[in-house]
């Protein structure tokens, strides 16, 4: 069945589950900007009661990050409360007013937060207790804006045993936390004696030295060093497992699933002894630089992704795991798929050719041939989607341009075309410039809004996220998923938001997707412009 923008209407709602997750959205946000004024060289000599203070901060914040993922998963396993909590949850306003207090809250939070460490004429305990206090007033004003004291009390006890329970797997979490530090070092000499065996028939006069973890060959030398141990790895393939068996809980067969662990585990690991010996033969061969930039820099990714997508997919379509695995002529249709996989194809393409480059992406092309060819496979999924515009959309783009452009202007330094660019052909230089544009301007919009607007947007508010109409959907969920959309854009990620939020909004607003891939567009085509005439190359 085709997908619509225009289907039945499904009204989301604004339950305990989403403002959670927008008050911690918020605070993330909000966390990640002070948390620039805080640090400073000075943390490296600190003694007393400041170094106790910071050390304290630095695991309670971790434990808060563990305790509020642990929380939620657990709420979500359970069920978003009963009848009561989702009818007040409907009900329960948000009040601007505790919203703006919070706000002016964060103005001597930040000051304070400049200054705790710095030393000075005012004494620490009393910096520090002002800066405690202060905080702790901004949070308490961020959840009553979100939703009145009587909405928190009325959930917290219909939760019942909840926070209780949460604190068990955050403590656990921060346990193995602290446990895999102390196999930092077993694991990257168990690596270093992995990919020597792997070398050995390969290069024959390598020299391996033991006591460094250096792998050398007569033209190049890498050390494996614990980060390259394939523990961070294996941590993300744990946390993909766990996130992958609990969202398809009822599709797989238990405990027999359990067993896509210890294969996922392994097989990332493996992967990056594979990672770690292609390293050494590219610098061996002559090809440093792409070695040590794009190959090193991409190639961890890459192996994930590939490891997480085939581990995915065997265990989805195994009749031995899966109780809904498709028969192979099934056809089965995939809404989601439809609406992520040509951003996936463009995030996929640039892991690829990032790797294979040392420094300059030749091979960016590449991207819009994936994404192309992604957008063509599902075209007959978009048949019924509403790709109209209007000036709204068009004026949305030019508004958001000029956001973005200031921004950029104070985060970004001024850079001339790269030089390996400078030095292609004339043809050759056009043709790679005519690929950057068109992608810009075409295959990026409508694979990121198809993915942000049309899958994030609407999945927040429900599962059936394609029988939602753009209409019906509510600012929380406009507003997360352009927080979300906004972090994938590096540094520029505060006019990345406000992007998001103006997208998303005039497709509310019109209920066209085509509106917000319209202002995507527009918004693409002026900073290409301002790229090319007046020679921002940063801003590409």
């Amino acid at each position: 069945m085709p997908l619509s923008s225009t289907s039945v209407l499904q009204k989301p709602r604004f339950g305990l589950l989403a403002r959670l997750l927008l008050a911690a959205a918020i605070l993330a946000i909000e966390t990640l900007l002070i948390s620039g004024l805080i640090q400073s060289p000075a943390l490296d000599t600190l003694t007393g009661a400041a170094k106790l203070t910071h050390d304290i901060q630095h695991w309670v914040f971790r434990f808060a990050i563990a305790y509020a993922g642990s929380f939620a998963i657990l709420l979500y396993l359970r069920g978003s409360g009963n009848a009561g909590v989702a009818a007040l949850s409907n009900e329960a306003p948000v009040r601007i007013a505790w919203l703006l207090v919070h706000a002016a809250l964060l103005a001597p939070f930040a000051l304070l937060s400049s200054l705790l460490y710095r030393g000075g004429a005012v004494p620490f305990p009393l910096l520090s207790l002002g800066w405690h206090a202060c905080g702790l007033a901004a949070a308490l004003a961020l959840f009553a804006g979100i939703a009145p004291l009587r909405f928190w009390v009325h959930a917290v006890r219909q939760t019942g045993a909840l926070p209780v329970y949460s604190l068990l797997p955050a403590a656990g979490a921060m346990l193995v936390f602290k446990l895999s530090q102390l196999l930092w070092a077993p694991a990257a000499a168990i690596t270093f004696r992995l990919v020597s065996m792997v070398l050995r028939p390969l290069i024959p006069s390598l020299r391996t030295d033991a006591s460094t973890l250096t792998l050398i060959t007569d033209n190049f030398a890498v050390q494996v060093s614990e980060m390259c141990s394939g523990l961070e790895g294996v941590g993300l393939m744990l946390a993909f497992c766990t996130a992958w068996l609990w969202y398809f809980r009822r599709e797989y067969v238990f405990p027999r699933a359990l067993i896509i662990v210890p294969i996922a585990v392994l097989l990332i690991f493996l992967l990056n002894t594979v990672r770690i010996a292609a390293l050494v033969l590219m610098g061996d061969a002559g090809y440093e630089k792409i070695a040590t930039v794009g190959f090193h820099s991409q190639a961890g990714w890459i192996a994930f992704n590939l490891a997480a997508f085939g581990v995915a997919y065997v265990a989805k379509r195994s009749t031995w795991l899966n109780r809904t695995a498709p028969l192979p002529d099934a056809g089965v249709h995939d809404a989601t798929a439809a609406y992520l996989m040509p951003l996936l194809a463009i995030l996929a393409a640039g892991m690829i050719t990032h790797a294979a480059s040392g420094g300059f992406d030749f091979l960016y092309p590449l991207r819009i041939v994936c994404a192309a060819a992604a957008l063509w496979a599902y075209r007959r999924s978009y048949g019924n989607m509403n790709w109209g515009f209007s000036w709204r959309g068009v004026l949305t783009g030019v508004a958001i341009f000029g956001v973005w452009s200031a921004c950029a202007h104070v985060v970004t330094s001024p850079a001339a075309m790269p030089d390996d660019l400078a030095r292609l052909s004339g043809s050759a230089r056009a043709a790679w410039i005519g690929c950057r544009a068109a992608a810009a301007i075409i295959t990026v919009p409508i694979a990121e809004e198809l993915a942000y607007r049309g899958f994030l947007m609407r999945r927040i508010g429900s599962a059936e996220f394609d029988s939602v109409a753009l209409q019906s959907v509510r600012w929380p969920a406009i507003a997360i998923s352009a927080v979300v959309f906004g972090l994938m854009h590096g540094s520029l990620w505060l006019p990345g938001i406000v992007a998001g939020i103006a997208y998303g909004a005039v497709a509310v607003k019109t209920g066209k997707l085509g509106e917000s891939v319209a202002a995507h567009a527009t918004t693409n085509t002026l900073v290409a412009i301002q790229v090319l005439l007046f020679d921002q190359w940063q801003l590409w």
